[in-house]
């Protein structure tokens, strides 16, 4: 590794890539889309973290993301070196369904409730605190990004948290653990963490770690604050073993030798088109990202599943619905005006199996209490997500099916069942194009005692 000369990380013939943007002195460079290839080839892995904002994370494959922390985890267990830039920590629900999960509508598999870090891609948990601004920055002499450091001039933020285990990884994998290094500690003034290396120790029969022969690192850089391209060629220096060119001046710049000037037009005019497009490309995601949000209706449970119910209503023609929610409340309600009713009342719950009798007789309470409080009647509205984790549209007949008491208890009360598939089937058509007509739909409503499957 960097400590030994002519290890693996510090050859001058050192197979060094670059994750999160294009270098001209990596010896292969990928951008956040796509496909990453096989992260445990290189010898030295550098990933910048200080591209992947909240909209890229959102729109990043999670598969092919899952499969980089597999092959960055090999990279480190089998003794390569990765180097990551880092950023401020934060987290996404994935927007679209995931493989490898339960089935879900417009094919693929549901994500469920998973959220992915900015650091998921590398195979520890790490957690940053945001901070007071400040400059001072330490780190030690002999460390061996001391230029890289010497450069930063300000950081936001601290490590809060390293883990010293990896993520679960294959079955008869060798025993691993990583121990800090902290001779490459960097830290503020107070002794916080700015940035830091782990190694990879092997466990013994008897527990005891001990190093490797050929223990792989993970090194942990503060984000610049100079030109991201001038960092990362301070980081290639040194895993390259190269002394890093000499920034050009700022007059060198205005120059305009041969075609130079002929070239910045056409980048200029380029980036230009890139941005027009996009920004349409942003626009349809976000377009897509709604419409695909509606599929929490077959597999969520809770607040998540309640607010879902509350959106489809809405696009139902439902505008003025209102979340409610509290424990001692129903989980919405809406107008329903045109009929003999002031209000219907909602209770939303999702069930790994069938919906349970209690939650159809706390809808029968909820619409009680509001015609109580208001003196005119109350419809209850009970939305079961049964089955929720089967595959839809297979799970259809099952996540209709009612038992036989609960349909009693709806006749007696009044309540309407409406299935979230079937809330989900409605929604469907509304965005394909079929206008909602809300008195209708809240005659429907009106008009049900036990299962309504046709909301439209």
């Amino acid at each position: 590794m960097f400590r030994r000369r002519g290890g693996r990380a510090s050859k001058k013939n050192a197979r060094v890539w670059l994750l999160g943007r294009a270098h001209p002195g990596a010896d292969r460079s990928f951008g956040w889309y796509g496909s990453f290839g096989n992260l445990s080839d290189p010898d030295v892995l550098i990933v910048d973290l200080t591209g992947l904002t909240e909209e890229v994370l959102q729109r990043i494959d999670k598969d092919n993301l899952d499969q980089a922390q597999r092959s960055i985890r090999d990279n480190i267990l089998y003794g390569g070196t990765v180097i990551a830039i880092t950023q401020p920590e934060f987290s996404v629900r994935p927007s679209g369904p995931l493989t490898g999960r339960p089935a879900g509508a417009y094919g693929g598999a549901v994500a469920g409730p998973y959220a992915y870090s900015n650091y998921h891609i590398l195979p520890i948990n790490i957690a940053t605190a945001t901070v007071q601004a400040n400059h001072v920055i330490g780190a030690g002499d002999r460390h061996r990004f001391k230029d890289y450091i010497d450069a930063v001039k300000g950081y936001d933020f601290i490590i809060d948290s390293v883990s010293d285990k990896f993520t679960p990884g294959p079955a008869g994998e060798p025993p691993a653990s990583l121990r800090r290094l902290h001779e490459w500690d960097i830290t503020d003034n107070s002794g916080r963490g700015l940035g830091l290396a782990l190694e990879v120790a092997l466990l013994d029969r008897y527990g005891r770690l001990r190093r490797a022969s050929r223990p792989g690192r993970l090194v942990l850089l503060p984000p610049p604050t100079e030109p991201i391209g001038r960092a990362i060629g301070r980081v290639l220096s040194v895993c390259k073993n190269t002394t890093p060119a000499e920034a050009p001046p700022s007059w060198a710049g205005r120059l305009s030798p041969g075609p130079a000037g002929r070239y910045r037009a056409q980048i200029a005019e380029l980036e230009e088109r890139r941005a027009k497009v996009q920004g349409e490309i942003d626009d349809l995601a976000r377009r897509h990202d709604g419409i695909m949000a509606h599929c929490r209706l077959l597999y969520l449970d809770g607040p998540e599943l309640e607010g879902a119910v509350v959106e489809a209503f809405r696009v139902l023609g439902f505008g003025d619905i209102e979340r409610m929610g509290k424990a001692d409340e129903e989980d919405a309600a809406f107008a329903m005006g045109g009929t003999r009713y002031s209000h219907g009342v909602i209770e939303a719950k999702g069930a790994g199996k069938g919906a349970k009798m209690q939650h159809i007789l706390q809808c029968g309470r909820w619409a009680e209490q509001r015609a109580a409080a208001e003196g005119k009647p109350t419809k209850g509205v009970f939305v079961p997500n049964q089955h929720r984790l089967e595959p839809y549209p297979e799970s259809s007949k099952i996540r209709m099916k009612i038992e036989p008491n609960q349909l009693e208890y709806a006749k007696l009360k009044d309540i309407c069942i409406i299935p979230s598939c079937a809330l989900y089937e409605a929604v469907g058509r509304v965005l394909d194009g079929e206008a909602p007509d809300r008195a209708k739909i809240a005659a429907r409503i009106a008009g049900a005692k036990g299962v309504l499957t046709d909301v439209l």
